[in-house]
């Protein structure tokens, strides 16, 4: 006997008949899974058949794990004989390059150190250079400041007309028998104390000589201080104090005291600015021949420079620095016309604007 239900087909049987089910039949159900029929016996007690139902598909899903059908499942991926052998060679490949690059950063490595060995041997052989070296200035300096041979023997000066040999060698501090090498620039320093002396240079002459070459400052022009006079170079500089008159013209009229005089080195700032322009007069005068006529300069007023001349008995009125080479000429023509008289010329105007220099006899 059967009977279809819901596409599947009730098998029932007299022999399945359970004695202990009083009467109840047995049910069977046949359903087709890939091909092959499968058969459960479930009772037709509807409280068997959720029980028969999970045991079918239960034995479903062993049936799809026996047999495995391209029909009916979903293939994510195959590997293929091909594929294998890719996958093979990208391994080979892989492990080669691993094995070069292991090979390339062992060589790489061995150069490094090599590089390195190397590095560290010539490191060594400058620090072993450089200590050669400064033990041998070390042995060179101890023998030049302790050998006899480096002892000063002789003492040259020269440069100096002033100043004599004896005080610069005072200055100097310098003496025969003393190392060569010991002295320093406070030489220098001590020589120039003296106000005569512009600059020093020092030369060694081994093995035991010095040269001393100085420059001095030349007296240029005097200020009158009571009754001595006071030596001063062309840039104010205050040379000494001295009771003899010496062949430079007088300056007149600055703004020093007598106190400034005795304990200054040089002129005050205004002073030496007024003394570079009498140096433009005196520089001017050359061109005539008349600077050592000139005995004596006033340069109170800025704007009226007064020359003496001494010799000539005659008063030069220059006025200002400006156009002093006409003025220089005019003085020059009245010179020798007024050889035999007394008095004062006046080349102070502006002879550029018709100014007539003329001689006023006294």
């Amino acid at each position: 006997m059967n009977i279809e239900k819901d596409g599947k087909t009730l098998y029932f049987s007299d022999e399945e008949i359970d004695n202990n089910s009083d009467g109840e039949k047995r049910v069977f159900v046949t359903k087709r899974i890939n091909g092959k029929e499968s058969h459960i016996k479930i009772d037709k007690n509807k409280k068997n058949v959720g029980k028969h139902f999970k045991q079918e598909k239960e034995a479903k899903i062993e049936e799809q794990d026996e047999v495995f059908n391209f029909n009916n499942e979903i293939v994510i991926g195959v590997n293929s004989i091909e594929d294998k052998e890719n996958k093979k060679e990208k391994n080979k490949k892989r492990k080669n390059k691993k094995q070069n690059k292991n090979k390339f950063s062992k060589k790489e490595k061995n150069h490094k150190n090599s590089k390195g060995k190397r590095k560290k041997i010539k490191f060594n052989k400058i620090i072993i250079a450089i200590t050669t070296t400064i033990v041998l200035i070390v042995i060179v300096v101890i023998l030049a400041l302790t050998a006899p041979l480096f002892n000063i023997v002789k003492i040259n000066v020269d440069g100096n007309e002033i100043v004599s040999n004896e005080t610069i060698l005072n200055l100097s501090g310098l003496k025969k028998g003393e190392n060569i090498f010991k002295f320093n620039k406070s030489v220098i320093s001590n020589i120039k104390e003296n106000r005569y002396i512009q600059d020093v240079k020092l030369k060694r002459k081994l093995p035991g000589t010095v040269l001393i070459s100085v420059k001095e400052r030349k007296v240029k022009y005097q200020l009158n201080l009571i009754n001595s006079y006071v030596y001063i170079d062309k840039n104010g500089y205050i040379l000494e104090n001295s009771n003899t008159k010496a062949d430079v013209p007088i300056i007149t009229g600055l703004s020093i005291t007598e106190d400034e005089m005795i304990n200054n080195d040089r002129l005050e700032e205004k002073d030496i600015e007024r003394l570079s322009r009498v140096s433009k007069i005196i520089d001017s005068a050359k061109t005539i021949d008349i600077e050592n006529l000139i005995t004596e300069i006033n340069i109170e007023d800025e704007n009226n420079y007064i020359l003496y001349l001494e010799s000539e008995n005659k008063k030069i009125y220059i006025g200002d620095t400006t156009n002093l080479t006409n003025k220089m000429l005019y003085i020059k023509k009245i010179l020798e016309n007024e050889k035999q008289h007394s008095g004062s010329a006046f080349v102070n105007g502006d002879i550029s604007a018709g100014f007539k220099p003329y001689f006023r006899e006294e």
